[in-house]
């Protein structure tokens, strides 16, 4: 797999879900506003969500510089956006721009700072218990090897501003697409902010992949990390297929499909997270639950559901039980692909693409009984426009 597809992979398709595993065990508030950032081309615009009618309300828009695969993220409270843009290689001097947002989320120029992006690979994480934010730099230093370190900064939680760079961990990894190609990707913290963990992802020839999840102690005084210990790892032979991981709440939830050929064969499996965590808590098959033998998921900030893409236009909402070692049906569901969580897992934003625009449906989510409530839609003039959902309170 080439480095722009791995990218991709790694970066885009998983901050959706780091970004609401991260904040979810942050969240103490009784009324955040929800926000919605779209980007179309060079436009940035935010909607509000309200969180009792689930109707979006545009509250700002933003012109941006460089937007050809553009990511962000917010700081814990959403007070400040951070702003990079992937589609430049990581040596060709790109930003990271930081902007301070307004009561309604939306961002405000001028950024409140631009820091130097290259060697940029991936968005900071911030730590839930410590004024201290996390991010990858990428460096090939020979033919088939590219050095990440990961680089710890001290956040001003009042300007939002990073500074005091200071490189906590190193990895040298394969970087060659012909044979193998490997890249890491951030995993988040702990509720107690005292563990970081980390995934490292490998692409071979003939469709084989592989993955290895770690975790690092975080001195909560200095934010330095502590030598890493392997959580979990999985290996996929040259039939394809792969496994999709999260951490929820102090559980591994992996999302297994052993075969990209064969179906009913997949299987959803839940772990304590801990080191060296082999037993699983629930072992989810086809003949415990349709859906987990025949479906690819995605685990509930709460971590108790799992929401299963059943077809191309059906979600089906399944409830964990780990008292009773099993993934059951609640006869909820969502008619569309599911898109992803607000950080507080009571909204879900579901895709409806279309030939040429998409809607993105707003869904309430009652997680004490699972019912979903329709809300409003908010409208992507293109359906390549990429959205991303946060929480400013």
């Amino acid at each position: 797999m080439s480095r722009g597809a791995l990218s991709s992979v790694l970066v885009l398709s998983l901050f959706f879900l780091f970004l609401a595993q991260a904040k979810a065990s942050t969240v103490n508030m009784s009324s955040p506003v929800q926000v919605v950032y779209v980007l179309d081309g060079s436009t940035l615009t935010t909607y509000d969500v309200d969180s009792q009618t689930l109707n979006a309300t545009q509250v700002g828009s933003l012109s941006l510089t460089q937007y050809l695969s553009p990511v962000l993220t917010t700081s814990p409270n959403g007070h400040f956006m951070y702003y990079t843009d992937f589609g430049f290689t990581p040596n060709t001097g790109n930003k990271l721009w930081v902007y301070a947002t307004d009561a309604t989320g939306s961002p405000q120029n001028p950024p409140v700072q631009e820091l130097d992006g290259t060697y940029l690979w991936g968005l900071p994480q911030f730590d839930p218990k410590a004024n201290f934010a996390y991010v990858f730099s990428a460096v090939t230093n020979k033919a088939d090897y590219t050095q990440y370190t990961i680089w710890r900064y001290v956040f001003n939680p009042s300007s939002g501003k990073l500074s005091q760079k200071q490189s906590v961990a190193s990895y040298y990894l394969f970087s060659d697409p012909s044979s193998n190609d490997c890249a890491p990707a951030m995993m988040g913290f702990s509720a107690d902010g005292t563990k970081f963990y980390d995934e490292i992802m490998c692409f071979g020839p003939y469709n084989a992949s592989s993955a290895a999840y770690n975790e690092r102690t975080v001195d909560l005084q200095t934010g330095a990390l502590g030598p890493d210990q392997r959580v979990y790892s999985w290996q996929n032979g040259d039939a394809g297929g792969g496994e999709f991981v999260q951490f929820v709440n102090n559980l591994v939830f992996d999302f297994v499909t052993p075969n990209d050929f064969q179906q009913g064969i997949e299987m959803v499996d839940i772990y304590p997270l801990k080191p060296h965590t082999t037993t699983p808590v629930i072992q989810c098959g086809a003949t415990m639950l349709e859906a987990c033998g025949y479906s690819s998921g995605v685990a509930h900030p709460s971590g108790e559901y799992v929401f299963m893409q059943v077809s191309s236009d059906n979600t089906q909402i399944d409830k964990v039980e780990l008292a009773q070692q099993q993934i059951v049906d609640t006869g909820n569901y969502i008619p569309f692909e599911f898109g992803t969580f607000s950080p507080d897992g009571t909204i879900v934003y579901a895709d409806q693409p279309l030939n040429t625009s998409a809607y993105v449906d707003i869904y309430g989510f009652n997680i004490e009984t699972s019912n979903i409530t329709p809300g409003g839609v908010i409208y992507l003039p293109s359906n390549l426009d990429e959205y991303f959902v946060a929480e400013r309170y």
